[in-house]
């Protein structure tokens, strides 16, 4: 599987009908891939926390559609990063995976909100449903940036059958070596490959730290693109995975009940 991430930059006074037209632009001319990746709530920037209420939308409303044309055109599969979904009064912060012929094949709201110097856990719902979808390019497991703290997660996507996990993020500087340190936990933890993508530099008064990366199911890294704007692209030896896994067997057997 041939995978290409955005790592994508926030300038100031940047609208969002701006920021959308610039992600489609950039998707045209993205690497050859079968899957693209966005970060999280790219077309908003996740720290502009008075926007959420305002820019949430039904899914198929949001910039969600735009990213669903340029899939349709390129043929290509693509990982909507995340946007914010309004659906019957609540706002979620949900990541939408469209097939090459434009169609939303499924989406994920994330379930653990950040509630570290954030508003996140206090405007959005978290979800409750690990997700992975069947594609003809594989398997592919979502989760969202904070769930990388929680392994819990990672080992139920791997038990749902998970080629691959693709984590959109607005991960900050701050904690930049929290986050590659977590990325590559997580592939090992599941023994599965992960894309992490996240944004980079200011967002709305926040530095984002960048380092996406796209590592295979030992850990080991296949790309990374650094802190500057731009894709990290690299081919994920899928087939590899089961043979890690059997040579290297990290979930035990069931085991028998004693009676006593």
């Amino acid at each position: 599987m041939y995978v290409a991430a955005l790592q994508l930059d926030y300038p100031v006074g940047e609208s969002l009908p701006q920021r959308v037209d610039r992600v489609i632009a950039l998707i045209h001319d993205a690497p050859p891939a079968d899957l693209l990746v966005l970060p999280e709530l790219w077309d908003v920037g996740f720290f502009d926390y008075d926007s959420y209420q305002e820019t949430g939308r039904p899914l198929r409303e949001s910039s969600v559609r735009a990213v669903a044309d340029v899939a349709k055109e390129r043929g290509v599969h693509i990982v909507a990063g995340s946007i914010l979904e309004r659906d019957d009064g609540s706002t979620f912060n949900t990541v939408a995976l469209i097939g090459p012929d434009g169609e939303i094949l499924d989406s994920y709201r994330k379930i653990h909100l950040f509630g570290f110097a954030s508003r996140e856990r206090e405007l959005l719902t978290p979800g409750s449903r690990l997700v992975v979808t069947t594609t003809p390019i594989g398997k592919i497991g979502f989760a969202t940036c904070f769930d990388l703290r929680f392994p819990e997660q990672f080992l139920g996507l791997r038990e749902l059958g998970a080629d691959v996990i693709v984590v959109p993020a607005a991960w900050p500087s701050l904690r930049r070596d929290h986050w590659k340190v977590l990325t590559r936990a997580r592939a090992l933890d599941a023994q599965t490959p992960l894309v992490g993508c996240n944004g980079v530099g200011p967002c709305h008064g926040v530095d984002l730290a960048g380092e996406s990366v796209v590592l295979d199911a030992m850990g080991e890294t296949l790309g990374s693109v650094g802190s500057h704007p731009g894709w990290v692209a690299a081919e994920i030896p899928t087939e590899a995975t089961q043979a890690w896994r059997t040579d290297f067997p990290l979930v035990r057997p069931p085991q028998p009940m004693r009676v006593r």
